[in-house]
């Protein structure tokens, strides 16, 4: 019991330390990224709370998981380190492997919290965060035209330019406006307009006392139109609800109902994380042994090594399923398989001191069958 309170105690603590600190990180690299997309005026400034906080829930999963690897592998190599893994192993005929279930009990809680991540609260925050962009890409177009600068509308197909702003608060002054089309192009100069909203509720900008300039893209033909009034619609009022259309905001059932390649591969990555997290865990087991008399170098060097691996093959494999180079099943079962083998042959090699190459390859070994061999070659 003693044994048990102990480590779970000490992984808490570690596992605590470690996320915060990454968090911290994480928070602090997504709120000046954020920032600067808001002072460029890609997301409004009200929402930047918002997407700090979608950014957080999207960045957990991985968090979590790299805590837990570096709780385990912290707080056994201190053990080893002092010498308490000694005491353990002294007290009643212990092995490395009654740390299995110690971990497995502190581990499995914040594994399903990282399935429940993974699966579904990131996608959620993701699509939160798109549609955030969205209404501000498509909001009311009128809000974003200022004096004295060029303002791109309609994905760059419609630009106008206002020399300076009217005497009342829904006048403008001089206007330029050019707009391209499939077959022509035409282009607008009023000495002065108004921001009006019809009866639907659509907005127009109204010019007045202009010229209309169109010019047939194939025949160059052009044709000059001179007005009184001319209404420009700049905002159109939308009836439906924004939709998340990225595959990695998608939600579970409609990568379930849709087996497409690319959703097999956004399924592949939430999946994994979950499996990850779990042979990480087990992995950190045997990555902690060392000599007290030994430094820590070269197991941190591993399981920084083999944390980097995993991560790089998890990315390589959804794009493997995605463009339809491997199956699922097979990118799915390959990569963790892998990991949760390699964990086992650990597990092998430490339990039972078992040498990664023959007695007979060693050097030490050569050197003595080679010291044997010279008094014969000589007689």
């Amino acid at each position: 019991m003693i044994f048990k309170r102990s480590q779970v105690s000490e992984f808490a603590n570690s596992a605590g330390g470690v996320f915060t600190v990454l968090f911290t990180i994480v928070i602090a690299v997504g709120m000046v990224r954020i920032l600067s997309l808001a002072a460029g005026g890609r997301i409004d400034n009200a929402a930047v709370l918002q997407m700090v906080l979608y950014n957080a829930l999207t960045n957990l999963p991985p968090l979590l998981a790299v805590s837990l690897f570096a709780a385990v592998l912290m707080t056994l190599m201190r053990w080893w380190q002092d010498n308490e893994m000694v005491v353990w192993f002294s007290s009643g005929g212990r092995s490395l492997l009654s740390w299995i279930g110690p971990v497995l009990r502190f581990a499995l809680p914040l594994v399903a919290v990282i399935a429940l991540l993974s699966l579904f609260i990131s996608p959620w925050a993701r699509s939160q965060t798109e549609m955030i962009r969205t209404q501000y890409q498509q909001r009311d177009e009128v809000n974003a035209i200022a004096p004295g600068r060029f303002i791109e509308t309609m994905g760059g197909r419609r630009v106008f330019f206002i020399e300076s702003a009217g005497d009342a608060p829904n006048r403008v002054g001089r206007i330029f406006v050019a707009e391209a089309g499939l077959d022509k192009e035409s282009t607008v100069m009023a000495e002065g307009g108004s921001i009006e909203i019809n009866e639907e509720g659509d907005r127009y900008i109204v010019l007045n006392n202009g010229r209309r300039y169109e010019t047939q893209k194939d025949s160059a033909q052009t044709r000059v139109l001179e007005f009184d009034t001319y209404g420009i619609r700049v905002d159109i009022k939308v009836d439906q609800t924004f939709r998340a259309s990225r595959v990695s905001s998608q939600p579970l059932t409609v990568l379930l109902a849709s087996p497409t390649p690319e959703f097999q591969g956004e399924l592949l990555w939430r999946l994994s994380w979950p499996l990850a997290a779990l042979n990480l865990v087990l992995l950190a087991v045997p990555l902690s042994c060392t000599s007290p008399r030994a430094g820590r170098s070269l197991n941190l060097i591993l399981a920084a090594l083999i944390f980097i691996l995993y991560l790089n093959g998890v990315s390589i494999t959804e794009s493997w399923v995605s463009h339809e180079t491997i199956s699922f099943w097979t990118g799915l079962i390959g990569l963790n398989g892998t990991a949760f083998l390699l964990a086992v042959l650990l597990y092998v090699r430490r339990v039972y001191m078992m040498r990664w190459l023959p007695a007979w390859c060693s050097w030490w070994r050569l050197k003595e069958i080679l010291a044997a061999r010279r008094p014969k070659k000589e007689a």
